[in-house]
């Protein structure tokens, strides 16, 4: 019984988290080229030399359950965006959580902590590759090697800074669904 009432519970909060808007372009087999609308992220960028990413997590969350000049609470939305930087040896990693369509960047409050940037992003292309279970380096890198192998066969310009997308909470132990994209050039 308590594990139907836990199945219940966690299929009916996937269903009323917002996602991301993006149409595919094209498909090919695993890999899908996708155009993605403009968007609001409020990130977070930390040093690796910090358990960065529960950290920057506790940060953002912060943030959207009322840390911020109104107590404003902002409904979790997926998936979250990671990407590792490496900026003239100086390595970080940015953590972005995609803030609901109902908001513009005038509603949004102004975050308590002044490590978090709210930021408009534009309409963008992307490649995306889809894996399942719990992310780790070896899988997240085999996905990141298949799909520049497959914009390199075909071409396709990009940025070479894959980003990992994570759409599943931490409890959830099946089906879950991770990604990861390239920004593409051109």
């Amino acid at each position: 019984m308590i594990l139907y009432i836990f199945l219940i519970l966690n299929i009916n909060g996937l269903a009323q988290t917002e996602q991301q808007r993006f149409n595919i372009i094209s498909k090919h087999d695993d890999i899908e080229i996708r155009n993605y609308e403009p968007a609001i992220y409020a990130s977070v960028t930390l040093p690796t030399n910090t358990n960065e990413q529960s950290s920057s997590f506790r940060i953002l969350a912060g943030y959207i359950f009322g840390g911020n000049d109104k107590k404003q609470k902002i409904a979790m939305t997926a998936p979250v965006h990671m990407h590792r930087n490496d900026i003239n040896g100086d390595k970080s990693l940015t953590m972005r959580f995609v803030m609901p369509d109902k908001y513009s960047i005038e509603d949004l409050s102004k975050p308590n902590d002044s490590r978090i940037e709210i930021t408009n992003s534009g309409e963008k292309k992307f490649a995306a590759i889809s894996f399942t279970g719990y992310n780790n380096d070896s899988k997240f890198l085999l996905n990141s090697n298949k799909l520049k192998k497959f914009l390199d066969s075909k071409n396709i310009s990009y940025v070479d800074n894959p980003i990992y997308l994570g759409y599943d909470p931490p409890y959830k132990f099946w089906n879950r669904r991770n990604e990861v994209l390239f920004e593409l050039s051109n």
